[in-house]
């Protein structure tokens, strides 16, 4: 009888290290696969950042190549008529201003970089305020300083893009 009562003892002792066994391996594995899906949703997010910041760039050199198109388009009517900001813009630049700085509204909102978005909404309202001017002298102050801007938030896009690497 001894000898049953140590192998049941023997058994039971091996059962469990089976099972402790099973359950060290499934946890390690579950760990292992929670750390695989976070790396893979950072990684995820990375890329949306990347392509975001990337839309971004594009984006706002439209914006200002527009708002550019538009000075130029206001410079010409002012030399015919003699009168600021009087005239149209042309249905071209219009309807391009419109889309562009839709566009850049819509990416600014998926940029993480809080500091990053206040940039460029700060940019953008002094590239809206252009088409406000009173005059070619207010006009081209405010293109002046839409150019001096511009260099450095395109710089800080492209240092925050290379975060994203």
């Amino acid at each position: 009888m001894e000898a049953a009562a140590w192998g049941l003892l023997g058994t039971l002792v091996g059962a469990m290290a089976s099972i402790a066994t099973a359950w060290m391996a499934s946890r390690s594995s579950n760990r292992i696969q929670s750390e695989k899906h976070a790396e893979e949703r950072a990684e995820r997010a990375k890329e949306f950042q990347r392509e975001t910041l990337l839309a971004l760039q594009e984006a706002i050199h439209d914006a200002l190549r527009l708002n550019a198109r538009a000075h130029f388009e206001d410079v010409a009517s002012f030399r015919k008529t003699g009168r600021w900001g009087r005239e149209l813009l042309s249905d071209e630049v219009n309807d391009g201003l419109i889309l562009s700085r839709r566009k850049v509204a819509i990416l600014i909102e998926r940029v993480v970089d809080a500091s990053l978005r206040t940039d460029v909404k700060s940019l953008m309202r002094v590239a809206a305020k252009g088409g406000f001017a009173q005059s070619e002298q207010e006009a081209e102050m405010n293109l002046f300083e839409l150019s001096e801007r511009m260099t450095p938030l395109l710089e800080n896009i492209g240092s925050v893009l290379r975060s994203h690497y």
